[in-house]
């Protein structure tokens, strides 16, 4: 087990992909890692569902270790469907970053010219 931590996006694929070679797993596209991520997600919903802000707050501190680790799970999955897909995750973030980015700050500055 690597005990290296993992300081970029681009190392932790890296990392995904040695692993998945390791044990001899094909990086195909395979629509069980969709559903593998689609279930981490519903699975720390499912802590903050039907709740209060002020509820959702407490049970994030009070639970954060299910969280921690489940934002861990996807992002490991995520690396392996990105690995599967052939997508290099820091590209794709960057790509979908600076078009989220523009977006939303062009709308923070015309919410602070009409304010």
């Amino acid at each position: 087990m690597s005990t290296n931590k993992v300081t970029t996006m681009k190392d932790a694929q890296t990392v995904v992909k040695a692993f998945a070679e390791r044990n001899g797993w094909r990086d195909v596209p395979n629509v069980d890692k969709f559903d593998h991520l689609h279930e981490e997600l519903i699975e720390m919903s499912q802590h903050l569902r039907y709740k209060s802000e002020e509820e959702r707050l407490q049970c994030i501190k009070d639970k954060k270790e299910i969280f921690v680790d489940g934002v861990g799970d996807l992002f490991f999955g995520l690396c392996r469907l990105a690995n599967q897909l052939d997508v290099d995750i820091e590209e794709a973030f960057n790509l979908v970053k600076d078009g989220i980015l523009a977006k939303y700050d062009h709308r923070e500055a015309e919410n602070n010219i009409t304010h």
